[in-house]
């Protein structure tokens, strides 16, 4: 008799059980669905650079050039990044590249030049994770070489130009395959 007396601390137990597990169940379906966005969004990314890559390749086989850069222009917000694909082709001697990328200035939505004004703590405000990269490509053959770009969360909103350059390095000297402006629009 005594057992059946005390009922409201078994109720408040059975009731605290199965909140629990409602809220284990909730924690569980949130993690799936968390751990599913972030793969999707990593599909996207990866066929985006397919994608990239693919137009890349067709620009690369539909022109003479010795060096196709693409995209020339891109949107990329504070903080965050992308890359810049670089098609090279060898007609040369050597199989040695380097592939220089280089913050030139920015301009305001006007076209005004603020290269001082752009400046974040006295550096450029577009991290160039690799400012030099060598690249071996044999002789006769198209390889794609990328430059990545990331932009500082202090700089400001304005449009960028980088510099990338391809130089062939040679024994007698670098020869300089081409330059391409590539510009960043910072929102």
């Amino acid at each position: 008799m005594k057992i059946l007396k005390n009922k409201k601390g078994i109720e408040l137990s059975i009731n605290f059980v199965v909140m629990l597990i409602i809220a284990l169940v909730v924690f569980g379906m949130g993690i799936v669905l968390f751990t599913r966005f972030f793969q999707e969004a990593e599909n996207i990314r990866t066929n985006l650079d397919d994608q990239t890559r693919r137009k890349l390749e067709s620009q690369m086989m539909s022109s003479s050039e010795k060096m196709v850069v693409y995209p020339t222009s891109l949107t990329i917000r504070k903080g965050k990044g992308d890359v810049v694909g670089v098609g090279i082709l060898n007609v040369g001697d050597t199989e040695k590249f380097t592939v220089l990328s280089e913050y030139k200035t920015c301009y305001d939505s006007y076209g005004n030049d603020l290269n001082t004004g752009c400046l974040v703590n006295g550096e450029d405000p577009l991290g160039l994770l690799q400012t030099a990269r060598e690249v071996n490509i044999p002789q006769n053959k198209r390889e794609i070489a990328s430059v990545p770009i990331k932009v500082l969360s202090g700089a400001a909103s304005a449009k960028y130009s980088v510099l990338i350059t391809v130089e062939q390095i040679d024994p007698s000297g670098n020869i300089d395959i081409g330059k391409n402006l590539v510009y960043i629009n910072v929102p």
